[in-house]
């Protein structure tokens, strides 16, 4: 089944593990049929300013350095929305995101909101390479490792997607 890994900074990481960002907002969809996987990268804590770091720690209890730079949770996008500018005052929740940084972010753009359900968060951290998309062609003499599975080979994944990217677990 075709899934999707999703970068996600480790600050919106904090607010989806505890439940209170249940929407994650795109300038992209996939090209694929709800209900499917997401699973969630959790960016890097350098990102992070120190008072973000220190807030985002405490929350959740020192996992945000288990989760720096992992593959930490997983849930099924059972839905899809679609928001222009006007919908975008809709959504917006002053808890941790404003109108107006939707706006900017969409530059007069359609945005997606992806909807987080059956959210499992791992007890421990998934790597990047545990992940791979599927390749067509073996390239035997640039030395490509690839691992095989159910009759199809898997390229595993050495950097992570900027925004999302379809996927395997493999």
């Amino acid at each position: 089944m075709k899934s999707v890994l999703m970068s996600i900074r480790p600050k919106w990481c904090n607010l989806i593990a505890s439940g209170k960002k249940t929407i994650e907002v795109r300038k992209t969809k996939p090209n694929i049929e709800t209900p499917f996987k997401c699973y969630i990268y959790c960016t890097s804590v350098k990102s992070l300013t120190l008072g973000e770091y220190v807030e985002v720690h405490r929350k959740t209890c020192g996992k945000i350095d288990d989760w720096n730079e992992k593959v930490i949770a997983e849930f099924v996008c059972d839905g899809i929305d679609t928001y222009d500018d006007d919908t975008i005052h809709s959504f917006s929740n002053e808890d941790y995101c404003r109108w107006n940084d939707f706006e900017n972010y969409a530059n007069d753009k359609w945005l997606y909101g992806w909807h987080i359900s059956d959210l499992k968060i791992y007890d421990k951290p998934k790597e990047l390479n545990e992940f791979g998309s599927l390749v067509k062609t073996i390239d035997w003499e640039r030395g490509t490792v690839n691992l095989f599975k159910e009759n199809k080979f898997y390229k595993p994944m050495k950097r992570p997607p900027v925004s999302w990217c379809y996927v395997e677990e493999i």
